[in-house]
């Protein structure tokens, strides 16, 4: 985050900065970024700068790591504008915002200022500047290599001055030590191998192992142990190179969580997982996703390819192709059918391509049981569409069929026959309405029965049916529709109430591709009350003429 902050023009405004910001730290930097001792030109005490070590200390030693980045991009500011302000966090106190102000005084001084100052916590303006105290702000900046000697029994015996400010031990506090005492429990066993192995063979080791700091913190070193031989084997000493590694394994140690975390949820979500590499073969499958499909031993893809039906089998390896080949992602619902299994479970099969970015090319695959909701769907599809009394298609799910099959056929013929019922309402007088609810479910069913699979029956309502029949190649088959519509509601029907006589009244239309629904239907009715005129049973069979104004439909009895 950038912000303004104070401008220094040469040496004019700095008693001023001293003033308005009190507890302000100053640092002196050279023009690569090493802090350096303030020149006395700059006539500030030396009380407010950083002390400059003597290991080339930068800024980026005072903030946090991930605020590095910040600071580096308010360096190339000030070097290209003269001027930089940013917001950080330092080592020393993580939660408190800190100001850090660039500016170029190289022309007038030969150094870059810089200013750190607690971004809402300054001084009351009659603070005296001699009240200041530089303890809350250091240089911190330990060392990353160090080098000991130890004897054949792994004491120390000489460590050079790096290694206390590494590890935080004094001298005196490490020589004629163990080194084992200093090293983890958890790696005492790896510790003791590889040194036993460097002493009987002589030879350069490498070892990681956690050490012990003197705060009790533990660093990760990468210990390098070359062994130096003597004329007396008791006389040898090994020189070990320390690199303190402790960033390097909080990241590894970092992902691990990560990864350990993932595993966790992955194992906890109400999802069935399968991660598949660039090759096909298994990377992570979840409880959830052995469970699903009774595999926990085998090929898990070859056990969910063997639980679909052949035509998903395609679908789903189209998918796997596109994710695979062009990361392309895809969705299917499919059922599913493991082993053991007697009803299809119904499952959206998510498919998700996995690059270089995800940095494990491949696929993911998630399978979620909806088979409760696809059921609950069904159900309020089928309650919309169906006549609760009957079970045929209700009057809007009828005409939606009839727009359907009017607008997909070209050369064939729709046939629409309107079925009502003769003497109807007598059998509901005599016999009561469960009587005629009976009867309507009897004549729903033999419809049912005699129409092809692709056929709708429908309900209009009250003893009113709606047959639409498409496919028909003209009037003979739509005629002849109309004849076994006839024998099937012509006879006896066996009611709990006792047996009555069932005959109803026919008409069918035929339409081609272009015919308004609406209008066939209204053909079809009048071509039924023609049949009820004649009282015969016998269906009326119209065939529309080409649409024109003031055309009307031709009348035959089948």
């Amino acid at each position: 985050m950038t912000s303004d902050g104070p401008s220094l023009e040469g040496n004019a405004e700095l008693p001023e900065l001293l003033r308005r910001l009190p507890r302000a730290v100053f640092a002196a930097i050279a023009s690569d970024g090493v802090l350096v001792p303030a020149p006395e030109s700059l006539d500030v005490p030396a009380a407010r700068f950083l002390e400059a070590p003597s290991n080339r200390a930068t800024m980026l030693d005072v903030v946090l790591p991930e605020d590095r980045l910040t600071v580096v991009a308010a360096w190339e500011r000030v070097l290209a504008l003269g001027h930089a302000v940013a917001t950080v966090r330092t080592r020393q106190d993580p939660d408190q915002p800190v100001v850090l102000t660039f500016v170029d005084l190289r022309p007038e001084h030969g150094v870059l200022l810089g200013t750190l100052d607690i971004a809402d916590g300054e001084l009351p303006e009659e603070a005296a500047p001699g009240d200041h105290e530089r303890a809350w702000l250091t240089v911190s900046r330990l060392p990353r290599t160090a080098v000991v000697r130890k004897n054949v029994l792994a004491n120390f015996i000489e460590v050079d001055e790096r290694t206390p400010r590494m590890l935080g031990w004094a001298e005196s506090e490490l020589l004629g030590r163990r080194s084992s005492d200093f090293i983890h429990p958890d790696d005492q066993e790896r510790a003791i191998s590889n040194w036993m192995e460097l002493l009987s063979t002589q030879a350069s080791q490498r070892v990681r192992l956690r050490h012990l700091r003197a705060d009790g913190s533990w660093a990760w070193l990468e210990l390098e142990n070359q062994y130096v031989a003597a004329e007396d084997p008791a006389d040898s000493v090994v020189v070990t190179v320390m690199n303190d590694i402790s960033d390097e394994m909080a990241a590894h140690e970092a992902l691990r969580q990560q990864e350990r975390l993932l595993r966790r949820v992955a194992e906890s979500l109400p999802v069935a997982i399968l991660q598949l590499a660039a090759d096909r073969s298994v990377v992570f499958a979840n409880e959830r996703y052995d469970a699903l499909l009774g595999c926990a031993e085998g090929d898990r893809l070859t056990a969910l390819v063997t639980a679909l039906r052949e035509t998903d089998r395609a679908a789903l390896e189209a998918a796997l192709v596109a994710a695979l080949d062009t990361g392309d992602d895809a969705e299917l619902e499919v059922p599913l059918s493991p082993p053991g299994t007697e009803d299809p479970r119904i499952c959206t099969v998510g498919i998700v391509g996995l690059g270089d970015r995800e940095g494990a090319p491949g696929a993911l695959l998630s399978l979620t049981d909806v088979t409760l909701q696809v059921r609950a769907r069904e159900e309020l599809v089928l309650r919309a569409t169906t006549d609760p009394l009957t079970g045929a298609a209700n009057r809007a799910s009828t005409l939606t069929a009839l727009e359907r099959a009017l607008a997909a056929s070209s050369d064939t013929f729709t046939a629409v026959v309107f079925v009502d019922l003769d003497r109807f309402k007598p059998i509901n007088d005599t016999y009561g309405h469960a009587a005629g609810d009976e009867l309507l479910r009897l004549t729903a069913q033999r419809l049912a029965q005699l129409v092809r699979p692709d056929d709708v029956v429908g309900r209009l309502g009250g003893d009113e049916f709606l047959l639409v029949s498409s496919g028909h190649a003209g009037q003979a088959t739509a005629e002849a529709l109309g004849r076994r519509v006839r024998d099937a509601l012509n006879g006896p029907a066996v009611l709990s109430r006792g047996t009555v006589e069932l005959r109803a009244s026919i008409g069918v239309a035929c339409g081609r591709a272009g015919w308004d629904a609406d209008a066939l239907v209204r053909e079809a009715d009048q071509a039924m009350y023609r049949s009820k005129q004649a009282d015969r049973g016998e269906p009326v069979v119209v065939v529309p003429a080409p649409r024109r104004p003031g055309r009307r439909a031709r009348a035959l009895d089948a």
